[in-house]
């Protein structure tokens, strides 16, 4: 099942660069060009993740950023701010703190798409390696914790783990970018 991704920016142009950073079949895009009608849709779409321009019309980013964050079904959905190169923030309102990031535009296309990755895996996926149960240490009590031993090897684990992500995602990348050259050379 793709990753839903909602695009909330009143520029066109932003809205078919999120269509080809964010290409099917990995994820769906639902564009929106102002803050109501995002926040009208945005239970029916059940994002895995929002990209919401500071300056939208009508309610603009800021707004609809709390409004989001105040909703307990979208409290763990990743929240990224788009803000314009000229654009300053808010000097009232600084950083908003209800979005896990604030990317500028232009943005570098492959940066978004894995920060995006990374903000979805992180909310979404498990913190750590389940817990290991507790068993007694030679000559211990039962309620001491595992070996150091397991513990390196819990940490070889979780090496080899992120390693072998890194490589997948390395080879997607890749075969995504080939695809996209050949897609876009075609006449």
């Amino acid at each position: 099942m793709p990753y839903r991704i909602i695009v909330a920016d009143p520029s066109p142009s932003v809205q078919k660069t999120a269509l080809l950073v964010f290409a099917e079949p990995e994820f769906k895009v639902y564009p929106f060009e102002d803050g109501a009608s995002l926040l009208e849709s945005v239970a029916e779409v059940r994002p895995d993740a929002l990209l919401v321009s500071l300056t939208l019309p009508g309610r603009d980013g800021y707004e609809v950023g709390r409004t989001l964050r105040s909703r307990k079904e979208l409290e763990n959905v990743p929240l990224i701010g788009l803000k314009g190169t000229f654009e300053s923030l808010d000097a009232d309102r600084n950083a908003p703190p209800e979005y896990d990031e604030i990317v500028q535009k232009p943005f570098d296309s492959e940066r978004l798409a894995a920060a995006v990755r990374e903000l979805i895996a992180r909310k979404t996926g498990p913190s750590s390696l389940p817990e290991e149960p507790l068993r007694p240490a030679a000559g211990g009590d039962p309620g001491t914790p595992a070996l150091a031993a397991d513990r390196d090897l819990k940490d070889w684990v979780r090496e080899e783990m992120v390693g072998m992500e890194r490589e997948i995602e390395k080879r997607v990348r890749a075969r995504v970018v080939a695809d996209l050259k050949e897609w876009m050379s075609k006449p």
